[in-house]
Formats: structure tokens, sequence, C-alpha cells
């Protein structure tokens, strides 16, 4: 901890960190941030990431992109509008191509496990929500509504959330 800025440094040693418990949910809000933070906060050793509701263009636009129109279609030019989808990556490659994510808002988890295909969380409320998805593997949970805006990190796990605080880039910002 000697690295660590003194006055986070004397928030941990009093265990004086703003992280809430609710639900069996531990949560830390973060100021103003991009997605760019998460190289600070996932850990390698979690295997998997799954970002629901990735849209590529940020903006409620008309917009020209190569796209499949069915799983064993070719790829087609075409204009698109709102494309959203759900990914699912290793960390690893994640992190590699964390850059194109920057400008973009998410709703991220870590993961220890691969996603079931049919898993979805549509209908459910939060509660029922964190629920399902810590039966199957939860480890971190990263809400950035848009880039540059306040997020929060949440986890089953308040080791997890500890141990992202005490990096520097990632506890300045915590409330």
């Amino acid at each position: 901890m000697q690295w660590l800025p003194l006055g986070l440094k004397a928030r941990i040693m009093n265990s004086d960190l703003p992280i809430r418990e609710q639900n069996g949910m531990f949560s830390v809000m973060l100021s103003v941030c991009s997605a760019g933070i998460l190289s600070h906060i996932l850990d390698p050793a979690v295997p998997v990431v799954w970002i629901r509701d990735h849209s590529p263009n940020r903006y409620l636009q008309w917009w020209k992109t190569q796209a499949l129109f069915s799983e064993k279609g070719a790829f087609h030019e075409a204009e698109v509008r709102w494309m959203r989808f759900d990914l699912q990556l290793p960390t690893a490659r994640f992190l590699e191509y964390l850059p194109e994510f920057e400008d973009h808002g998410m709703l991220l988890f870590q993961m220890t496990r691969r996603v079931p295909d049919t898993l979805t969380l549509d209908g459910l409320d939060h509660k029922a929500a964190d629920r399902v998805l810590i039966q199957n593997g939860l480890h971190l949970r990263f809400n950035l509504p848009h880039a540059n805006e306040c997020a929060q990190l949440a986890s089953p796990y308040r080791e997890v959330l500890e141990r992202a605080l005490q990096r520097s880039t990632v506890g300045e910002r915590a409330y």
C-alpha cells in the first residue's frame, strides 16, 4: 500500500471505503469515467466478459455497415439503425478491444463461466437479476450509462471491490 495516495491509504486502513451493501450485492459509485477504467478493474483470472445490449453506434441514426441478415448468410452492405446485441468474450480479448469501447456506455458482467445460451435478464427486476447472475457465476458488474458519466461497480464479493479501490485510478473516483 506504499504507492497509494495518503487519503486513500487512510480510508483503506480504516475500512472507511464508500462500499454499500444491499440484497447481497456490494457496490460503489465511480465519478466521471469511461470504459477505459476497466483495464484497472477487471480481474484477468476471471475468464468471461458479457456485455449486454451493446450498440456499435452511440447515436440513433442510420449508418452504413456490413451486416449479417441470417446466421449462415453473407455480410451485406446495409444502412442500419439502433443495432444492438450482447457480446461474450474472454476477458483477455475484451481488454485488447477495450479502446473501441472508450466512447460508449456499457452494462458489463465479468463472469466465472460462460453465460448459457438461454439466459436473459429481460423482464427481471434488479434483485431477481442479481440472484440469477450470482447463480451463473457473477464476479463483477460495471454499469456506465454513457461515456464520461458516473458508473456503478458491484459484486457479490466485498473483497472484489476493495481490491479495485486499492488501485489509485479507481479509488480516487469512488464515492
